[in-house]
């Protein structure tokens, strides 16, 4: 059970303050920091200058940004990487954090309920029904490899369960919905969070290098991406960084690997119960309200996605005095699944500077190296054969 003592400002645990919020599991009793009752304007305003400037940055013509004639960042990567840059060599003090955290938790899951007014339903379907079939294996063969490296590394069988979760689901945020119900320790959770971490972050960078590499198409490296990468805002920002449609479909199976969070913490903590008290052991009363692990803007995203499909989202006309026009046109149309798409890339690109500025060297320290280990081999394994089936599919 985690130490009831511990201290909430313990900087064990700034990998998972703002992770928890991301894909649900907002109501769960997590050890971190109370929230800061400084304005959130100024972390807002470094948020959006680092936006400005990373889409600014990817459209230059000149090497490292262009080569061969062809863009090689999208704003998304640029805004981590300044992110990191400047969230690790600025002296950043904590009235930056209230505005750093809002752009990572509230802007991310709008950006992506606006992502919906582009994508069709039908598309939707197509792709979930083989993602949530992908999802649903990856998840058995995530667990089934950390209970075989568990035993092979002799880690703790809850840091191999935790691990595990956070491989097969959504990183982080999945090890700290699951810590509770399987009374984790705080060393467990601290080592599980920065493992998985740390690998997203590898195969957030690696990955579309290798999807090109390989001449992967928009819609075979959206679902390797959704499925091979532990955490949102990771999935995002590699999906995006290869194409604007491998973004869309690498959010639409991420989105269907997080709606299994809640049940696959349900069915480990009621495995957990039940040895427990095979092994006459007090077990611990602690609800877990599996709702609040729903991540509620997967409604807002299918919303949109069914009205986009129904031709029920109006154009927009804006009617201009002639004398202020040009040409002499006095009205312009604006397209609704255009200006939603315009939102979303912004929202997404702002709060992707936010991860990179909550992202800390130090604190990958933390990483253990048998759990480093046993993660690495996991997720490598899970990743090819990911990419083994997609070719297995011609899924193109």
């Amino acid at each position: 059970m985690m130490d009831s003592k511990a201290t909430p400002s313990n900087p064990q645990y700034a990998w998972a303050e703002y992770l928890h919020c991301m894909e649900g599991a907002s109501d769960i009793d997590l050890p971190v920091s109370k929230p800061s009752v400084a304005s959130p304007i100024w972390g807002i305003i470094l948020c959006l200058a680092l936006t400005v400037l990373s889409m600014w940055m990817a459209q230059l013509k000149v090497w490292p940004f262009m080569i061969h004639g062809h863009a090689t960042f999208e704003p998304v990567m640029v805004a981590i990487i300044l992110g990191m840059i400047a969230g690790n060599l600025l002296p950043l003090t904590k009235q930056f954090q209230p505005g750093i955290k809002f752009s990572v938790k509230k802007l991310l899951p709008l950006g992506i309920i606006f992502l919906g007014a582009r994508l069709d339903f039908k598309q939707i379907i197509n792709l979930g029904a083989v993602g949530v079939a992908m999802s649903c294996g990856e998840v058995i063969l995530a667990l089934v490899l950390m209970f075989i490296l568990t035993k092979w590394l002799k880690l703790s069988g809850k840091l191999g369960t935790l691990l595990g979760i956070g491989t097969a689901i959504c990183g982080g945020t999945a090890i700290v919905a699951a810590a509770p119900v399987i009374e984790a320790e705080e060393s467990d959770v601290v080592f599980g969070v920065a493992t998985v971490t740390l690998l997203g972050l590898v195969a957030m960078f690696l990955l579309p290098v290798l999807g090109h590499a390989m001449a992967m198409s928009d819609k075979a490296f959206g679902i390797w991406a959704g499925l091979a990468i532990h955490q949102l805002p990771q999935v995002v920002a590699a999906g995006f960084d290869y194409s604007q449609v491998a973004g869309g479909q690498a959010t639409v199976v991420k989105l269907a690997r997080i709606c299994l969070l809640a049940p696959i913490v349900f069915i480990v903590g009621f495995i957990y119960a039940r040895n427990k008290s095979k092994s006459h052991q007090t077990v611990s009363n602690k609800k877990i309200n599996y709702w609040s692990m729903f991540p509620k803007f997967v409604l807002g995203f299918l919303a949109l996605a069914f009205l986009r499909t129904q031709g029920w989202l109006p154009d927009l006309t804006v009617h201009f005095p002639q004398q202020v026009t040009t040409t002499g046109a006095t009205d312009k149309i604006y397209s609704t699944p255009a200006i939603a798409q315009a939102c979303s890339g912004f929202c997404i690109v702002m709060s992707m500077a936010g991860v990179g500025l909550e992202t800390k060297f130090k604190a990958m320290k933390q990483t253990g190296l048998k759990p480093f280990m046993a993660a690495t081999i996991s997720a490598l394994i899970i990743a090819v054969v990911i990419l083994a089936v997609i070719k297995a599919l011609a899924i193109s």
